[in-house]
């Protein structure tokens, strides 16, 4: 993960500029300052990769910015962004070796790419809607090597392609053969590419095959634990979804439903034990219905609800969803709320 940091005295634009280089790539995580003083102190406490000086900073904030990172070891990479700067800034940043100059100012997609070339990430997009395991065979049947981050319901985890092949792989303690057996095992993920050359030692050797099908293996006895805990199967699904809590109203997408619950892909904080509000519709179905739930997990990517009190027709609702998509191997869903320690969506 790379530390970018936005400096602009507007809140607005900061807010704007932090969702739109989030959005383009997994890699990035982007840090903000309302001004010059405070970018110092915080560069001064965590390492940054990059600072971009914004175009609400007077010349002389963004002269002092240029100056800061240049005395910083190793040396911040600065990105100043002006249409028109004087002939003073433009000046002080052709002297400094770690200075540029960007005048695309309104083109987010220039500046994220050129983002990347400064941090040395061959950023081959972003993959959504397509399964892990077929992604993964499509890239070892192209031999590409690369750094994959690869996300799922508020986990993130990497793993590392040579020649197609997984060599190693991190998820928070885990490493290596460990980690790669359970980043393999997840649903619906997402995956940024970056095709630079993986900085990694060689972890395993295990044919990426081999390590599928133990993957596949240790997820079956994992379904199988839990499928005795739970009365409700759980069903993939990608559907948009409105819900209301503390008088405000979300859009939102269904990732996995039963009758027992969901699991709600969504940034919104929303804490555990907050009552909410879902509107569910089905095909076939004339108006949308209300669904009331109580959250019983949050995390970065979203949150699992557990319903309450379901009518014969939300039950029947809930059923129509659930048979627009194929089940999911890993059993039920929300029931097992009511046994300590196990892990409801994932």
């Amino acid at each position: 993960m790379k530390n970018v940091l936005i400096v602009d005295s507007d809140p607005f634009i900061r807010s704007l500029f932090t969702g739109l280089l989030k959005s383009q790539s997994g890699f990035l995580k982007v840090w903000t300052a309302e001004n010059a003083e405070a970018a110092c102190a915080l560069t001064a406490r965590q390492p940054f990769q990059v600072v971009i000086a914004g175009q609400n900073l007077s010349e002389l904030e963004a002269t002092e910015l240029v100056t800061h990172a240049a005395q910083r070891q190793p040396p911040i990479r600065v990105i100043v962004l002006s249409g028109r700067p004087s002939s003073m800034l433009r000046s002080r940043i052709r002297k400094s070796s770690s200075a540029i100059h960007f005048d695309h100012t309104q083109d987010i997609g220039q500046l994220a790419r050129r983002l990347f070339t400064e941090l040395g990430i061959d950023f081959g997009g972003q993959v959504k809607g397509i399964g892990l395991s077929a992604f993964l065979q499509m890239m070892e049947l192209e031999g590409r090597s690369a750094t994959l981050q690869i996300s799922a319901k508020g986990k993130t985890g990497c793993l590392y392609l040579a020649e197609g092949e997984p060599v190693a792989a991190a998820l928070g303690p885990l490493s290596g053969k460990a980690a790669a057996l359970v980043i393999l095992g997840w649903k619906q993920v997402t995956v940024d590419i970056d095709y630079s050359p993986p900085e990694k030692k060689q972890e395993f050797s295990e044919s990426l095959m081999n390590l599928l099908l133990e993957a596949g293996r240790l997820d079956d006895e994992k379904s199988s634990r839990l499928s005795e805990k739970r009365r409700h199967e759980r069903f993939d699904c990608l559907v948009a979804v409105d819900y209301d809590v503390s008088n405000a109203t979300y859009q939102s997408f269904l990732r996995d439903i039963s009758l027992g619950g969901a699991y709600l892909e969504s940034e919104q904080p929303v804490l555990p034990g907050s009552r909410l509000t879902l509107s569910l519709s089905a095909p076939g179905v004339a108006r949308a219905c209300k669904v009331q739930g109580k959250v019983i997990r949050s995390d970065p990517k979203g949150i699992g609800v557990s319903f309450e009190n379901l009518s014969l027709k939300q039950k029947e609702i809930i059923q129509s969803l659930a048979e627009l998509r194929p089940r999911l191997a890993t059993g039920a869903g929300l029931d097992a709320a009511e046994e300590p320690g196990l892990e409801l969506f994932g």
